[in-house]
């Protein structure tokens, strides 16, 4: 402030110096050192409050460079503030570099934290010498504001550490104060006193501080063409720095046929390293004033097949059904994607000729068509351009004033006249066919939509930064822009492409590579990774609906459909009830087709009754697994066929002119998208009239139509306690879920919200109770825990189990300081609460366990309970308390054993446990023993393992702990007992030897394995060889001296294949045991083209018997059908999802190409013990995450216990090379003919 507190603002000024430019342009520089200030040529001049800092001044060359959120992202992409800067400093040669990235604070900047960014490009200094970057202004603190004063201090010392780093390198830094929030339900009443923390910080740093809107105060704005021209060099620079399809260039799949140059085109990477030179000419043309113009698009193409009556011919409708064409390319319908309905019966169709990758300099021009069918004759007549200049639109949904467009990074809204306006942005493009997807209305109103893997969104809302790592799901509430992610870190589905809501609002998500997930349990936006279960078989799926009409079978009514893409089919699917959740049902696909472009990605419900499938029409279904520019992927072509009853199709409604209460009394409607469709034109019109009108028709409904004037409530926003405590009071508990759910959703707005939770808790139905946790979790305060105790109180099934374990870490925050502090009445819900503590793992719980258990007025299972909570959270001492017990149960040793071991003397108190005649526990202690390598307790436990009278089990138990401890005497132990032919418990004894010598134990092992083991036998044995580093190349130097015949020999090769691990010594000389001869077929072009023609001639029927043989052990792996293992991918569709080319190369040659989510790794701890497995991507640093082939469970292995860490690759022996030629070419036509 200058003067009598008028505020001067710096740009302004800055206008008003212009006439003093040239001269300033002239002036010499006079001491580099002593003023950094003083040398530049040119200068911006800024304010700070009552001090100045000294001028910023720019010379020419200067390379200026942006770092933030949000706001400096948009204002780049706008063009206004480089433009503004640019104008102002014309006569220098000034460049700029975009390094903001929306979701970026203080704490985390996108540019190097985001997957593979720095692997990429370096770290933040490393980006900044690239980009030759010697001016950078910086903005940050509107975002972190929303963490409140207490998180201030932390904030200024993080933003002064970054300040620091930027100024490495003599480089200068301007600060930006945080702009206004754009929302009004942001809570602001933070931000001033950042700015002014920031403001202090600016000037303690001597740098300048701005405030305002300094690109519009400049006082005279640049030309438009500038605008347009500094947009369009934007738009070049992120496409280089940003690129979309990042993870194909930089991350797991940039070495994947995706990427790779073919079709004498360059590589993904060449050609994105053109993009420098676009940003230099687009440079050179602002200086020049030459206007920068995009590229133009190369011609699209499309596929020859294309014929509508084949097609048509080529369909396999369900009985009672008939197909037609709704639209095609000839209305504009090229490669669409979704398809959806406003409330007056027209259609919108989102479509893409730029997918997977736009071309350099080209500007993305997707579209959402507008189809309408004016005589209702079931074909589309007239067709318009709603909107268009899009990227890629994988989302799009009609609300009530207007259509949601997801595309790339942006969630757009278009009303009515096609106006845009950007909603929110940040949503992650690392994978362009993984980006967000599969927009879908909840009953409620919520907006909800998928993401995949390899993508990473960081959204700036009113509520804070929401991000989703890697694959997960999104729920939006529009009106609060509240957006959920849920599923973060990949819990769920790697790749998921639909979410449906059956009537009463429970929901599922497909994945595009991996089944039908439940995903209500869900629910909850937590960051702790806990695996949601599937419940339908894997497949290729895209676009879900719930069939809801009433021109359709009664047997059909709920009903899923789902675009089976991989199988040319639509396929359905019932739920029925598991408990809480459910189980999937599959029925008789309504559609099938022989033509293998047709590519079902949406299937939707129109509103006359009629299924609509949007056919992307393609040969080719997944970008990474084929060239980027394939010339095969079809540009032009798409469909949207139109599937009815036989007796015919529904008249459209006429609601938009409907009176409100005609528009209540259709919440009753048996169509699904006519109730949809009534509540969001309701939820536009006068509120207070509808529910008044809502009153009283619910005061004579039950069933069903209590469930739609809830969820038109929550359209409204409105809490409303007369209409929830009728659907409390249904006897049909799924509408008691959904009133449970609703609470959640209202909170604190709802008085006696806890009341009725706890009501709900102990309600008979699984599926209420799994509710009440997920509402809960949704209420930010204390007492909501004591809903989730009242839930543990009664028996909890695996969902219930998956929703109360994240509803209490998600809580967590909360409810521990008021459980520390003495404000949770936790006497009715004790054993409730011991749950509670036992999901819980803070320390600050570690004093109340301690004194729960001494009171001992808790029941065994409660106490188990705590025990394991205190074992798991406490230290020694609490250990120790443990241990001084007179009784511990199995699952309270089992906690123990995954513990380290005390320092303190244990022993004695283990040895007393031993006493116990209870079988599973002397297992579990004997377990313990030997996990715990308690050498003091060598006598008792070899006397276990050396008693024939005792229990087989237990001695097992004994020799495997023998094993783990060592010492001679166990070896010697182990030894007689292994060269005992009549024991039992031989084999566990050679697993003991081979554990202490390896060697030794081999050799062991080789003699049983002439004996003839059965297959289960085999399997244990070469467990206890993988154990071990080393024990599988041994082996494999050991059995070519045997004598074990061929047909033997065979045996125990397939199973080695059966356990699914690898180790390329032992399977070749596994090989050589059972006469297979080695790999011979060269890898060719001319190769792959001979056995491609050799499987469309082989023979179907003996191609099936070989795989399903024993021999080459395909079943043990792959699952084709319902048969088959989950170690490998399933192969169902094959045929239909890959080019034959490519099915000959991954059986031929299965370690040139492994399939995203199937390479191994193989972990070696620094106790030799091996683990092999899927290494899963984590925000946990310091662990490695292992999942188990089968998918049965993850490893999670310390980085401190590792000593080596080996990427592996293929889990797939090339078996196929040892066939005969005609073999061979039947096995391939076998899997040529997989179609699902």
């Amino acid at each position: 402030m200058l003067g009598h507190g008028k505020r001067i603002d710096p740009w302004i000024e800055l206008y008003k110096m212009r006439r003093n430019h040239r001269s300033l342009v002239s002036i010499k520089e006079s001491n580099r050192t002593n003023d950094m200030m003083i040398r530049l040529l040119a200068f911006l001049f800024f304010s700070i409050s009552s001090v100045f800092a000294k001028p910023l001044q720019l010379e020419d060359g200067d390379v200026v460079t942006f770092l933030g959120g949000t706001d400096l992202v948009r204002a780049q992409k706008e063009g206004t503030l480089e433009a503004a800067i640019t104008y102002r400093f014309k006569d220098l040669n000034i460049k700029f570099r975009d390094l903001a990235w929306e979701g970026d604070t203080v704490f985390f900047q996108s540019t190097v934290r985001e997957r593979w960014r720095r692997e990429a490009f370096g770290s933040l200094e490393e980006q900044l010498k690239r980009v030759g970057a010697n001016v950078v202004i910086s903005q940050f603190g509107k975002m972190e504001s929303l963490n409140g004063e207490v998180a201030l201090k932390e904030f200024l010392e993080s933003y002064e550490k970054l300040i620091n780093e930027l100024q490495a390198g003599n480089r200068r830094v301007v600060i930006l104060a945080p702009s206004p929030f754009e929302w009004g339900s942001a809570n602001d009443q933070f931000l001033d006193k950042y700015t002014k923390g920031i403001e202090s910080l600016a000037i303690k740093k001597k740098i300048p501080f701005i405030k305002g809107n300094f690109a519009e105060e400049l006082g005279e704005e640049p030309p438009m063409n500038l605008i347009l021209s500094v947009r369009e060099k934007h738009r070049l620079w992120y496409d280089y720095w940003r690129p979309a399809n990042w993870k194909c260039l930089f991350g797991d799949d940039s070495k994947r046929v995706f990427s790779n140059a073919a079709e004498g085109l360059p590589s993904f990477k060449e050609e994105w390293q053109s993009f420098p030179k676009l940003i230099e000419n687009a440079e050179t043309n602002i200086r020049k004033g030459v206007k920068n113009v995009p590229a133009s698009a190369p011609k699209r193409t499309g596929s020859r097949e294309a014929d509508i009556k084949k097609e048509l011919e080529a369909f396999d409708v369900m009985d009672g059904f008939e197909v037609n064409l709704f639209a095609d390319e000839t209305q504009g319908i090229a490669n669409p994607l979704s398809v959806r309905w406003d409330a007056r019966g027209r259609m919108f169709v989102a479509c893409s000729d730029v997918y997977p990758q736009i071309e350099p300099g080209v500007m993305p021009n997707d579209k959402v068509i507008m189809i309408e069918d004016l005589n209702g004759d079931g074909v589309g007549d007239k067709s318009s351009i709603f909107a268009k200049g899009l990227n890629i639109p994988t989302g799009m949904e009609v609300g009530a004033d207007g259509v949601y467009v997801g595309h790339n990074t942006e969630l757009l809204h278009f009303d009515w006249e096609g106006k845009k306006k950007l909603v929110l942005s940040g949503f992650g493009n690392g994978d362009s066919h993984q980006t967000m997807n599969s927009f879908a209305w909840s009953p409620g109103g919520e907006l909800w939509f998928c993401q995949g893997d390899g993508v990473e969104s960081r959204v700036e809302t009113p509520h804070g930064v929401s991000s989703l790592f890697q694959a997960g799901v999104y729920r939006l509430r529009p009106d609060e822009l509240k957006l959920d992610p849920l599923l973060d870190d990949f819990m769920g589905p790697g790749n998921p492409w639909g979410v449906a809501f059956d009537d009463y609002g429970q929901s599922f998500v497909i994945d595009g590579a991996g089944g039908v997930s439940y995903l209500t349990p869900a629910s909850i936006p937590a960051k702790r990774r806990l695996r949601l279960p599937r419940i339908g078989r894997p497949g290729g799926y895209c676009g879900i609906d719930c069939l809801g009409a009433s021109n359709l079978p009664a047997e059909m009514a709920g009903d899923f459909l789902i675009g089976d893409y991989k199988k040319n089919q639509v396929s359905r699917f019932a739920v029925s009830s598991d408990g809480g959740g459910f189980k999937v049902n599959w029925r008789e696909p309504i559609l099938r087709s022989s033509h293998r472009n047709f590519r079902p990605i949406d299937v939707k419900v129109g509103p006359d009754g009629a299924i609509y499938v949007v056919d992307w029409y393609n040969p080719l279904t997944c970008h990474q697994d084929d060239f980027y520019r394939h010339p095969a992927r079809d540009k032009t072509h798409g469909r949207i066929w139109r599937i009815t009853p036989k007796k015919g199709a529904l008249k459209v409604p006429e609601l938009v002119n409907l009176a409100d209460k005609d528009l209540v009394e259709m919440l009753a409607s048996p169509e699904r998208w006519t109730r949809l469709k009534v509540k969001q034109l309701l939820s536009r019109r006068d509120q207070s009239k509808v529910i008044k009108i809502l009153r009283n028709w619910v005061s004579s409904r039950a069933g069903l139509d209590l469930l739609e004037a809830l969820s038109l409530l929550e359209f409204l926003s409105v809490p409303d306690s007369q209409i929830l405590i009728k659907n409390i009071n249904s006897d049909d508990p799924r509408i008691r879920a959904y009133a449970a759910r609703v609470i959640g959703r209202w909170g604190t707005r709802l008085e006696g919200y806890q009341d009725l939770l706890l009501g709900l808790a102990r309600d008979k139905h699984p599926r209420v109770r799994m509710e009440v946790l997920l509402s809960c979790a949704q209420i930010p305060e204390p007492n909501s825990i004591l809903a989730a105790a009242a839930v543990a109180e009664v028996p909890k099934d695996k969902w219930i189990n998956y929703a109360f374990s994240q509803a209490v870490h998600h809580l967590k925050p909360i409810w521990i300081p008021a459980f520390r502090e003495g404000n949770l009445d936790i006497a009715k819900y004790q054993s409730g609460f011991s749950d509670v503590l036992s999901q819980s793992d803070s320390k600050a719980i570690i004093s109340e366990i301690r004194d729960l258990v001494k009171k001992g007025n808790i029941n065994n299972e409660t106490t188990a309970n705590l025990l394991s909570s205190l074992i798991i959270l406490g230290d020694e001492d609490d250990l120790k308390f443990v241990l001084n017990l007179e009784e511990l149960n199995s699952s309270v040793l089992m906690t123990l054993r995954n513990q380290q071991r005390p320092e303190f003397e244990i022993h004695q108190k283990l040895a007393n446990y031993l006493k116990n005649e209870d079988r599973e526990i002397r297992k579990s202690i004997i377990d313990l023993i030997g996990a715990w390598e308690v050498e003091e307790l060598m006598k008792e436990i070899s006397g276990i393992a050396s008693n024939t009278e005792i229990d087989t089990e237990i001695r097992a138990k004994a020799l495997k702990s023998m094993g783990s401890i060592g010492g001679k005497e166990a070896l010697q132990i182990s030894m007689k007992i292994a060269t005992s032919d009549n024991d039992p418990c031989q084999l566990d004894a050679v697993s003991s030897v081979i554990s202490m010598d390896i060697s030794n134990g081999i050799k062991l092992a080789v003699d049983l394995l002439k004996e003839g083991l059965d297959s289960e036998q085999l399997s244990q044995l070469f467990d206890a060889v993988a154990s071990r580093n080393g024990a599988m190349e041994l082996l494999a130097d050991e059995l070519p001296e045997t004598s074990i015949n061929k047909e033997r020999g065979s045996l125990i090769r397939q199973a080695w294949i059966a356990k699914g691990l690898v180790s390329t010594e032992l399977s070749s000389s596994l090989d050589q045991l059972a006469g297979i001869p080695a790999p011979r077929i060269e890898y060719t072009d001319s190769n792959i083209r001979k056995f491609v023609r050799a499987g469309n001639a082989g023979d179907i029927k003996k191609g099936a018997d070989l795989f399903k043989s024993a021999g080459l052990g395909c079943f043990a792996c792959h699952k084709v059908g319902n048969v088959g293992g989950i170690i490998g991918p399933d192969l169902s569709a094959l045929g239909s999802g890959v080019p034959f080319d490519r099915i000959v190369t991954e059986v031929l040659w299965p370690t040139l190409q492994v399939k995203e989510g199937y390479s191994l790794t193989r972990v070696v701890t620094k106790k030799s013990h091996t683990l092999q497995g899927y290494e899963q991507a984590s925000r946990d640093e310091d662990k490695i995450l292992l999942r188990d082939f089968a998918g049965a469970g993850m490893h999670r292995i310390s980085r401190d216990d590792i000593e080596k860490v080996e990427k592996i690759g293929s889990l797939m022996p090339p078996t196929a090379q040892s066939l005969s030629e005609n073999d061979l070419a039947d096995l391939l036509a076998y899997l040529f003919s997989l179609r699902g």
